[in-house]
Order: structure tokens, then C-alpha cells, then sequence
């Protein structure tokens, strides 16, 4: 039969790790803590199946060293004994006989080997006379066990009935208060961690009395079954007590007091932190009554404060039973003040909830207005600038970052019409936009559709786009953002292949209803550039491809793409080459479509018109009077020419329909006011009056023969009453007119001059409207 090499070699490491530790010159601590690396090395050997009969030969090399030999026994063996028992990995059997020859070494140890030594020379003259000696001996070995065992029963009964007189009287009695457990692993001080009010503060008491010092220290830290030390079963008890009578804790409570005594007893100060999966069971009202808790705990020990800050820090930032975070609800529940004390606190504002909204996603969508700027400023007088600039590019499961949600946000408000009324600037919505730009917030980000910050900007409606645009070029002008990421978002296309500036004409193009390019003249009341204009040429200004401006689709050649091409080329502000590149499409549109706007028709027509006035005014110059003929030609030239200019600018869209008819009629009065004089207007009014007046005069004569003759006779007379009077007066006005024409040639050759230089305006202006439509 071979030897087992393998197993060799992990019995000497076995060997050698437990003498190491059992020589060493100084221990930190009585007795070993479970998570002692010599114990940690030790399990894994067990687990690889290294044998007990390791513990028995160290034992027998260490029984004349009596320093070693003392803490072999008493301190090592019982802490393995309890963390190889609670390994999950250990073979049973393992565990079966390594706690049998743990339980033998401790038996036969020098102390129970002097005493079982007296018991065995007192029964050996029995021994000799009887011939029963190891009969004997083997029936005391286990009335011994039998009544320890008993001891250890009496003992646990006690205390969970709560007698602390037997719990006294049986502690006493107890020969290993370390090796006591109940059904669940639970050592003497979890089970007086379990009493109710001052019950586990009096068996604590009388515990730290009777027992030792090394006693209190190995139990103070030892685990149970579910992993918890004494200390973390009174807290946890405390904590999931169903109803507290006041959230202030007070300083004279009991497990308040109960858990101060553990630490000073040697508790640590990391069973201040609850296992993850208590922890995780704790709802929103436990999960705040806890840091309360620790947070008193820490001003009656003060060494913990460091200790209970990264706990609370821990706590906060672990989610409830109902998988919420406390910032979180803080900032549901518009709770500003506990939303600064968590944050305080150490509550991340990177954690993410269901949909993976972090805290920045959260506040931007579910505040309003001033609460949404103070919660993000809190986050940022508090957190590290570093740590707000990673939640502001962190994406949800949509991938969205707050900055897309916020845009999103305005979006959604800018339908509202209400929303539109006020300046933008002074908008909440604005301020946190420019607060997010400000501190990080980054403009090339794309979300599941690959669309930034500029592609959502784009869609919005009016000023805003244009007002959003300023905002980042001034954060670039001031080097807050880089100008090689404004570059980058400003050329970068969505999922649909479309830049910011394709997406802003696309918007426009199908703004309300859609009308297409109709044939023939197209007709725009527009008063001034429209935000579309101003948007895309600020674009064009800082980089935005020109060949963007070209929307292939023929679903968007619509009236209103057309005119924002005419507008772009006419606009001052739009570099040259876009001025070319949407010359260019406008005039394939004109020539696919067969159209063009009214204020092309509108100049042609200004030429001709202007040349048939020319031709007019010289075929009619020789029969009328010079002076007369001077004044009349300068009326009716200055009033064509204040229409044709004022038709020419509402049809460009320099002009309102209000301001342009009320000018029209005013150079229209002023023309025959000038042409037939006050006179001449007098007299066509009365004529139109006496008009009037005859038909119904015409009426009345139908009602009486003899009434008819009568008026007919009168009107005769007063007919040529009139005639009379009209030729003395025209005899009267032809004296005076006979002088006035009788002028001196110099002021006829002045009237005509005037009147050739108006008529060389009206070439120039006929000349200059026609270059102007080309």
C-alpha cells in the first residue's frame, strides 16, 4: 500500500501554521479572533483533508512548554473548534473528528489531568480489590460528562426564562462557559442579546462578574449560525422592534447601554455594520431609525464616530426592502432637508434605481422650478465636483444623462403655449440647463437613438433654440466647454443620419400643415427672419457643413423649407458659401417646381410699370400746361413710387399688411390733393352730393304730377341761374391764371428740368429692383 505524499505534506503545513502561531512572542489579543489568518489556513487544510491527529501530536510536543501549551488548549483549540464547526466546505466527518480531538486534548489537559490523576489513585486500591479499575473509571468519565451537559442545559433554560438567580447559581458551576451552545449556534451572550428591555442589561452584568476576562472576549466576537455576533442580534432586535415609542432615542435605554458595555468589553467596532442580507430587509422607517441609532451610540463612545459615519455612509446608500434608496425617496418627496443631511451623510448621487435613473435623472424630471436648482446645488456644495460630473453623463437604461432628460423636459413644456409667453432666460428650466453646462454636463453624449444635446435642442419650438445655442457658444467663448466637442456635436448625426442643422429644416418643413411647392407665384407675409433662419445660421457660422441645408427627401420641400432657403441666402448673417449652397437649392426647387416667390413677380412688375409711366408721361407732356403739368407728374410719380417700394417690402417680408395699407392710402389722398387741389376735391364732392340728390328728387316726382312740373321748372331755372354764375366765375379765374402762365422761360426750362430728373429716378429705381431679381 502506497503513502499518500499529498496528505503528508498538508498534515506538516497544518503542523507548522499552529505551532507558528502558538510560539509567537506576543499576542495582539488573549485569545484569537475567528478570522484569525492562522485559523483561516488552518480550515483550508482541513477542507484538503489534512488529519486531526495533527492537533493530538502538537499537543504531546507542547505539554512541557508551559507557556505554549496553555494558550495551545485554552485559547486556540476552542476558536478552531468553532470555526471549523461552522466551515461550509469541511467534510462533516472532518468536523467530527477534529471536534473529538479537540474535546479530548481539553479533557486530558494538564489541569483535568491532575484532577482526573487524584480520582484515579483513589480508586486504585478499589481497582486492585474489585478487578473492575477501567470499568470504574469509564462509568466517571461520563457521569462527569452527564453532569456537565445537565449544567449547560439548566444554564441556557435560565436565561430564556429569564431567572437570573439560576442563570448566577449555574454559571458559577460552569467549568467551559465558551463550549456552550444552543440549537442554533447561539452562544450564552446571544441569548442574553435576545432579552427583552432590562433583562439583557442584568445578565450581561452578572456575566462580566463571574466569568473571565478571556471568556467575555472570545464570546463578545463569536458568530452564530447566521453569522451574527451578540452585538448584532440586540441591535437588529432593536432596530426591527415593530413599533418604537419615539424616533429620539434616549440616553438611559437599554440596549443603548447594553451595547456600550460590548464595545468597552472588547466588541468591534465593524459589528456596528449589519450583515447585507439584514440590512436589505429593512424598510424606509428602519433604515433612518438605525443611523439615528448609531448616531447616539456614537456620542456615549466617541472612538466609534469614525467607525458609525462610513456604516450610516453604507447604510444609506443600500437600498430598502422595497429596493428604494433614502436619497432617492428624499427627492420624491421634495424633501429638501433630508435630501442635505443625506448627502452630508455620504449618500452617492451615482446610484441608480429600477430604470436607472441616478439622483441627477430624478430631479430634473420630478421638481419644479426653484426646488429643482436647490436640490442640484446642495449636490454640488456638498459632493465632489468629480463625482457630480460622473452622474451628469451617467445614462439611464433609455441612455439618456440628465442633461438629455432636462432637454426633454423643455421640449415638453415648450408645447404648452403658456410655457412660450415669458422670456426663456428667465425660466427656471434655463438656469438649471445652464447650471448642467456649467458643472460638466457634456454636449456630445448620444442617447439610444445617437442623438446629443444640440439634435434635442434642434426640435425645439420659437426662440429657445436660438436662446439654448447662445447659452453654449458663451460657455464655449469662455472655455468652460471645448470648442473641438461643439464641433463634434455640431456635424454628428443620429440614428436617422440627420445632423442638428438637417433636423432643425426638417422641423420647419413640416411645421403645422404641410404645403408643399405649389406652381406659380408663392406668396410671404413673414415680418422679419424666423428663429429656424437665426438657428441654422449660427450653426453655419461655427462650423456646420453647408451641404446639411439639402433635404433630398421630396417629402420636405414645402413652402416653408423654400422660404427658409430664400431667407438663409438673403440673411447678412450667413457665411458665404451657405449663401451660395442655398441660392443654389432654392433655384432647383424654383426650377423643379416652377415657382417663385411674389417679390420676384413683384420687381419685374415694378419695371414695367415704371417703363409705361415713362412712355406715358411723355406722350401726355405736350397737351398739358407746364406748371400744372409739373406739379401733377411729380404727384403721381412720388405716390407710384412710395406704393411700388412699400408693395415691394411687404412682399419681402420687411413689412406688416397693418403698417402697409394705411401708407398706400395716405399717398393716395396726398396725390389728389396735389393733382385736382382742395377745389378740385370740393367740387367732385359736390357734384357727387347734388347726384344724390337728384335721384332722389327723380323718386319724389313719381308721387305727384303737379309737384314734378313745379320741381322741374325750379331745377330749370336755378340750372341756368347756375350756368350764368359759373361762366362769371370762370372769366374771373381765367385773369389771374392768363398771368400766371404768362412765366419767363427760365421757370418753364425749371419745371421741365424737375420733371426730367424725377423721371431718371424712376429709371434708376425700375433698373435696381430688376438687378435685384436676379
Amino acid at each position: 500500500m502506497g503513502i499518500d505524499l499529498s496528505a503528508l505534506a498538508t498534515d506538516e503545513q497544518l503542523y507548522c501554521i499552529i505551532e507558528r502561531k502558538v510560539k509567537k512572542e506576543e499576542h495582539k489579543r488573549e485569545k484569537p479572533r475567528s478570522r484569525d489568518g492562522a485559523l483561516k489556513k488552518c480550515e483550508r487544510l482541513f477542507e484538503e483533508g489534512a488529519s486531526s491527529k495533527v492537533l493530538t501530536k502538537l499537543e504531546e510536543s507542547l505539554r512541557e512548554q508551559e507557556k505554549y501549551y496553555r494558550y495551545y488548549v485554552q485559547c486556540f483549540l476552542p476558536v478552531l473548534d468553532e470555526v471549523i464547526e461552522r466551515s461550509k466546505k469541511t467534510p462533516n466527518e472532518t468536523k467530527e473528528q477534529v471536534k473529538q480531538a479537540i474535546s479530548e486534548i481539553t479533557y486530558n489537559s494538564k489541569y483535568c489531568f491532575t484532577h482526573n490523576q487524584n480520582d484515579r489513585r483513589n480508586s486504585e486500591d478499589s481497582e486492585a480489590e474489585s478487578g473492575y479499575g477501567s470499568d470504574v473509571e469509564d462509568d466517571h468519565k461520563v457521569e462527569i460528562s452527564n453532569e456537565i451537559t445537565n449544567n449547560n442545559t439548566l444554564l441556557l433554560k435560565a436565561i430564556k426564562n429569564g431567572n437570573n438567580r439560576k442563570f448566577k447559581k449555574y454559571l458559577k458551576d460552569c467549568k467551559h462557559i465558551s463550549g456552550i451552545k444552543d440549537e442554533k449556534g447561539g452562544n450564552i451572550l446571544h441569548l442574553i442579546a435576545s432579552l427583552e428591555k432590562k433583562q439583557k442589561l442584568k445578565f450581561l452584568n452578572i456575566f462580566i462578574k463571574i466569568a473571565t476576562e478571556k471568556n467575555l472576549v472570545q464570546l463578545v466576537d463569536s458568530e452564530n449560525q447566521e453569522g451574527k455576533t451578540p452585538f448584532q442580534v440586540a441591535l437588529i432586535d432593536k432596530i426591527t422592534k415593530e413599533k418604537h415609542e419615539s424616533h429620539t432615542i434616549q440616553d438611559n435605554d437599554n440596549t443603548l447601554k447594553f451595547l456600550t458595555k460590548l464595545l468597552e468589553h472588547g466588541a468591534s467596532s465593524d459589528q456596528l455594520s449589519l450583515p447585507a442580507k439584514d440590512l436589505e430587509k429593512l424598510s424606509e422607517e428602519q433604515n433612518k431609525y438605525y443611523c439615528k441609532f448609531l448616531e447616539k451610540l456614537a456620542e456615549r463612545k466617541p472612538e466609534t464616530k469614525t467607525k458609525v459615519k462610513e456604516v450610516i455612509a453604507h447604510t444609506i446608500n443600500t437600498p430598502d426592502s422595497d429596493d428604494h434608496y433614502q436619497l432617492h425617496l428624499a427627492i420624491k418627496n421634495n424633501d429638501k432637508e433630508l435630501f442635505e443631511k443625506l448627502v452630508q451623510k455620504g449618500a452617492d448621487i451615482s446610484l441608480k434605481d429600477g430604470e436607472g435613473n441616478n439622483a441627477l435623472h430624478l430631479i430634473v424630471t420630478k421638481l419644479e422650478r426653484e426646488q429643482r436648482l436647490k436640490f442640484l446645488s446642495i449636490s454640488l456644495e456638498v459632493d465632489q465636483k468629480e463625482q457630480f460630473i460622473k452622474a451628469v453623463n451617467d445614462k439611464n437604461d433609455n441612455e439618456q444623462t440628465p442633461l438629455h432628460r432636462l432637454l426633454q423636459h423643455i421640449k415638453e413644456k415648450n408645447e404648452d403655449r403658456s410655457c412660450t409667453d415669458r422670456k426663456f432666460e428667465k425660466t427656471k428650466r434655463y438656469k438649471t440647463l445652464e447650471l448642467l453646462l456649467k458643472n460638466g454636463a457634456d454636449i456630445t453624449v448620444q442617447d439610444k437613438d445617437e442623438k446629443n444635446a444640440l439634435h434635442y435642442i434642434a426640435l425645439f419650438k420659437g426662440e429657445q433654440k436660438v436662446t439654448c445655442l447662445e447659452l453654449i457658444l458663451g460657455l464655449v467663448k469662455n472655455g468652460t466647454i471645448s470648442k473641438d466637442k461643439l464641433g463634434k456635436a455640431i456635424n454628428a448625426k443620429n440614428g436617422e443620419g440627420n445632423t442638428p442643422l438637417e433636423l432643425a429644416l426638417k422641423k420647419k418643413a413640416e411645421k403645422r400643415s404641410i404645403e408643399y411647392l405649389p406652381q406659380g407665384t408663392i406668396f410671404n407675409t413673414a415680418t422679419a427672419y424666423d428663429n429656424t433662419t437665426k438657428f441654422c445660421t449660427m450653426l453655419l457660422e461655427i462650423g456646420a457643413d453647408p451641404c446639411s441645408l439639402e433635404l433630398k427627401d421630396p417629402k420636405f420641400h414645402t413652402k416653408k423649407y423654400y422660404l427658409t432657403l430664400r431667407d438663409l441666402k438673403d440673411y447678412s448673417g450667413t457665411p458665404q458659401k451657405a449663401q451660395e449652397k442655398a441660392k443654389e437649392l432654392k433655384e432647383k426647387l424654383e426650377e423643379k417646381y416652377h415657382c417663385k416667390t411674389a417679390s420676384k413677380k413683384c420687381k419685374s412688375g415694378i419695371k414695367e410699370a415704371g417703363s409705361g409711366i415713362k412712355k406715358g408721361v411723355s406722350a401726355v407732356a405736350g397737351f398739358i400746361d407746364p406748371a400744372k403739368r409739373t406739379r401733377e407728374l411729380l404727384a403721381i410719380t412720388i405716390t407710384i413710387t412710395v406704393i411700388a417700394m412699400v408693395t415691394f417690402a411687404f412682399f419681402q417680408g420687411q413689412m406688416a399688411i397693418g403698417a402697409a395699407i394705411p401708407i398706400i392710402a395716405v399717398a393716395g389722398v396726398i396725390c389728389l390733393t396735389l393733382t385736382l387741389g382742395f377745389s378740385g376735391i370740393k367740387k367732385l364732392f359736390e357734384k357727387s352730393t347734388n347726384k344724390a340728390q337728384d335721384t332722389f328728387n327723380d323718386k319724389n316726382r313719381s308721387n305727384s304730377t303737379t309737384e314734378q312740373n313745379q320741381a322741374s321748372k325750379n331745377l330749370v331755372n336755378n340750372d341756368q341761374q347756375n350756368l350764368r354764375n359759373e361762366t362769371k366765375n370762370q372769366a374771373v379765374q381765367e385773369s389771374p391764371n392768363q398771368s400766371e402762365h404768362t412765366e419767363n422761360p427760365a421757370t418753364k426750362m425749371s419745371d421741365v428740368s424737375i420733371l426730367r430728373q424725377f423721371m431718371n429716378k424712376l429709371d434708376g429705381l425700375t433698373n435696381k429692383s430688376s438687378s435685384l431679381a436676379l
